[in-house]
Order: structure tokens, then sequence, then C-alpha cells
């Protein structure tokens, strides 16, 4: 039986076995890529941030206490080095610097509202034009992401594909709760808007457009 997170980290600090290391990360190393990439829409970028994660990680999991869970207390880690990159990013196409994302600043001017979880279902076995399909939604839907602003893209990301809950979005991004459901409300809400013409043309069986 595979060992739990928890029992991972407590074995690999009792030992310093890197191969117990090396476990835990593997368990997040693509959810990690998959996240940064479809928040920076760069893979080198998103390469980038899973090398910075783990070297982070190994620093600091004498750090981690089980108050939390570890994917919530490694995704914090991988939020804050997307930021870095994002900031980074700005700072050498304006010449200002970008402080931060303020997490309180949106819930004044979006409001605090609770939303209801948009559904997801997939076939467990699809065939080749499905996963064609598949491919092809999931390249759209990821190009519609990134025009998302940066703090509604972390969130729906969190929320909507990796299934993180509301307590652990607002531990990993440092915001209230009211403040995590109001970006992701607001970022379904444009999410859908970007994505209906091309959903729209799909049923018609017309040429869909590509997300602008």
């Amino acid at each position: 039986m595979d060992l739990s997170d928890e029992a991972l980290i407590e074995s690999f600090r009792q030992t310093k076995d890197p191969t117990l290391f090396k476990s835990l990360i593997r368990r997040y190393q693509n959810r990690i890529y998959n996240a940064a990439y479809r928040v920076l829409g760069n893979a080198e970028e998103a390469e980038e941030v899973v090398q910075d994660t783990c070297v982070k990680v190994h620093q600091n999991l004498p750090k981690f206490r089980s108050q939390s869970s570890f994917a919530a207390w490694l995704f914090a880690i991988v939020h804050n080095n997307c930021l870095d990159i994002m900031r980074t990013k700005l700072r050498r196409q304006s010449g200002f610097r970008f402080l931060q994302f303020d997490p309180q600043s949106t819930a004044e001017s979006e409001g605090e509202v609770d939303s209801q979880v948009v559904s997801q279902a997939a076939d467990a076995s699809p065939n080749p034009a499905e996963m064609l399909d598949m491919e092809e939604q999931g390249t759209v839907i990821a190009e519609s992401l990134r025009q998302l602003p940066a703090n509604q893209r972390v969130v729906v990301v969190l929320h909507d594909i990796e299934g993180f809950s509301y307590q652990e979005i607002a531990q990993i991004v440092g915001a209230s709760l009211g403040t995590v459901r109001s970006r992701l409300h607001y970022g379904r809400l444009r999410l859908k808007e970007i994505l209906e013409p091309y959903f729209a043309a799909r049923n018609h069986n017309t040429p869909a457009p590509t997300p602008r």
C-alpha cells in the first residue's frame, strides 16, 4: 500500500532517504506543471515553476505542519512561484514594479458572492475521435483561461481543475473565503462568455472561432 503524503514526509524527515522525497514529488509533478502552464500559458515557465517548487519544498519541508494538507501547502509554493514569474515579466514589459495581487481589493469591487460548482463529466474510455475532441477543447479552454485576470485564473484553475476546496484555496493564495468565492464566480462568468461562441459554433456544425 502506498504511504500517505504525511507518512512519506515523516519517513523522509527521519531517514533523509532521497528516494522518499522523489516519491513524494513524483505524485505532484504533473499537477504542478499543468497548473503552472494554465496560469502562465508558457511551457518553459511552467517547467521553471516545477523545478523551483521542488527546490523550495526540499528546503522548507521541515517547516510543514499537518494542520493543513500537504497539497495545499505545496500549491501555495507553486502559486508564489507563478506570481514571481508574472511580476518579473510585468517589470520587463512596463518598467514598473509589480507589487502583488491585493487579496482584499477585488472583494470590494467584485462583491463576495456564492456560486454553484460547475459540473464536470468525462468519458472514462473515450474513442479516438472523442480523444481528439477533448484535446481540441482542452486547448481552447487553456487559451480562454489566459484571458482572465490572473487572480481569477488562479482560483478557477485551483478549484475547477485541481479540485481544491474554498478553504484550501484561501490558504494557497492568502485571501479570504469571500474573496475566493468572488474571484471564482466572476472568473467562471468571464470564461463562459469567452467560450460561448466556440461551443455555439460546434453545436451548429460550423467552423468554431478561436477565443479572443
